[in-house]
């Protein structure tokens, strides 16, 4: 899956569960959340960030994508108030591609539709085993900067 379509899928899948299960407390602001993501001092070239409510009760996850190690939710958009789990996903490229499945298996390569191949670096302790969290307080912008510290072998 590329980046983008991962990107893409995990947004609208927070979107969709939260418009279904209608999360959003009754009289809540949203408020705006920025700010940078490094990995080993270096921006991030591409990742996502995404936060979890710790009482799913109080809010709804939301997120964004990381591009040369900054990240925004606007207001609009943004978070309630409350404590955040945040997960941060970094994938690189293989240098690989693979065909993405649609159209006839047997048809010549020169017709199928191949994409590029991505692995994720970062390790669970910043994404399903987060340690990191944010507070997000209403009425104001909520800055979070996170430097993630890669295993080194």
């Amino acid at each position: 899956m590329t980046r983008a379509r991962f990107t893409a899928a995990v947004l609208s899948s927070i979107s969709i569960l939260c418009a279904a299960g209608g999360c959003a407390p009754a009289g809540s602001e949203r408020a705006a959340v920025n700010g940078t993501v490094t990995v080993d001092g270096a921006p991030l070239p591409n990742g996502l960030i995404e936060f979890f409510p710790v009482d799913p009760r109080k809010g709804q996850p939301g997120g964004a994508a990381v591009e040369n190690g900054r990240y925004a939710v606007s207001a609009e958009k943004g978070l309630f108030a409350g404590d955040y789990q945040v997960r941060i996903r970094a994938d690189r490229p293989t240098g690989k591609r693979v065909w993405d499945g649609m159209g006839d298996e047997k048809w010549p390569a020169s017709k199928k539709n191949y994409v590029a191949v991505t692995e994720s670096y970062s390790p669970p302790r910043y994404n399903d085993r987060t340690t990191l969290t944010a507070t997000i307080e209403r009425g104001k912008v909520n800055e979070y900067n996170y430097d993630l510290r890669l295993d080194k072998k």
